[in-house]
């Protein structure tokens, strides 16, 4: 029977359920990590297999620390897996979490402030596409459509992500290496899902088990999945995920007919009184000339 953690109201599913997802299932003896051994039970025809009691509570004690790290700010998910990518992307967006599904971008904690304008350059793509893109040609939008497919490939599931998270969720910490080294850099938490042939060690926060198996991931998110929303409560990221690349985008002529019109009176008024210079300018030496003819005519 599932059971309820102490500081929050995530379920923990009890024994029986966590072996009908296969989570106890290690990797051959032959593959394995010697610091691991505190978390075997056993050997079953080559494979080791894992203390699922050991599991349970480890899981549950992730899905504290999940939550309480989703009360206080905000959560990444990590999982480029790709049998797993789509789920874990499915349940960050539940959970209001951020998410990296497809590769991890290098420097994007230990770099992160040069990652943020990366990030404000997705959104500020992705606004104009939606209110139109002013003065370009249609040649340019493409351009901008491919800058768009490089930076949304690899920063869609965090492209609000203002600053660093307050915890990470791992589905495999020895696939997603460089993500854990960089958290580890940054001094961000780690939760992971560690198999028996992975080093316990890398990760702040174990949860022994298969991590190959898709019922045994599916069992980790969703408990942590689940903590995430207890601790903000629904109050998290707020993913707006569209594909602009074959989106039609409005080309926005710019206005500069009420510019023309507001230069056209100063000019106008410049010209008329050009012309009126001229032509009372040239008028002023006809009658000079005239006067002067007629002084010669009374002199005779």
């Amino acid at each position: 029977m599932a059971e309820k953690t102490a500081s929050s109201t995530v379920s923990i599913p009890d024994i029986k359920e966590i072996l009908t997802t296969g989570m106890q299932f290690g990797h051959s003896t032959s593959r394995w990590n010697p610091k691991m051994a505190r978390y075997i039970y056993g050997v079953k025809d080559g494979v080791h297999i894992v203390d699922v009691v050991q599991s349970r509570q480890l899981l549950m004690k992730a899905a504290e620390v999940a939550a309480e790290a989703a009360a206080t700010g905000e959560v990444l998910f990590v999982g480029t897996k790709r049998q797993a990518a789509d789920m874990l992307e499915k349940r960050a967006i539940e959970c209001s979490a951020h998410f990296i599904s497809e590769r991890w971008a290098g420097g994007l904690f230990t770099n992160f402030d040069v990652v943020k304008r990366s990030l404000a350059r997705l959104r500020e793509l992705e606004k104009m596409f939606e209110e139109g893109v002013e003065g370009r040609t249609k040649y340019e939008v493409v351009k901008m459509k491919d800058e768009w497919k490089k930076l949304d490939r690899l920063y869609r599931g965090v492209k609000r992500m203002e600053q660093l998270p307050k915890l990470v969720v791992i589905i495999d910490p020895r696939y997603d290496k460089v993500a854990v080294r960089e958290a580890r850099r940054v001094h961000v938490p780690v939760i992971g899902l560690v198999d028996t042939n992975t080093d316990p060690d890398v990760v702040d926060y174990i949860v022994p088990g298969n991590d190959d198996a898709l019922r045994s991931i599916e069992l980790y998110l969703s408990v942590i999945t689940n903590a995430v929303k207890v601790g903000n409560k629904g109050k998290g990221v707020n993913h707006i995920l569209k594909d602009y690349s074959g989106a039609d985008v409005k080309l926005v002529k710019k206005e500069d007919e009420e510019i023309e019109e507001e230069e056209a009176t100063p000019t106008k008024v410049v010209k008329e009184s050009a012309k009126q210079t001229k032509s009372a300018s040239g008028k002023g030496i006809l009658e000079a000339v005239k006067d002067r003819a007629d002084a010669k005519k009374k002199t005779k």
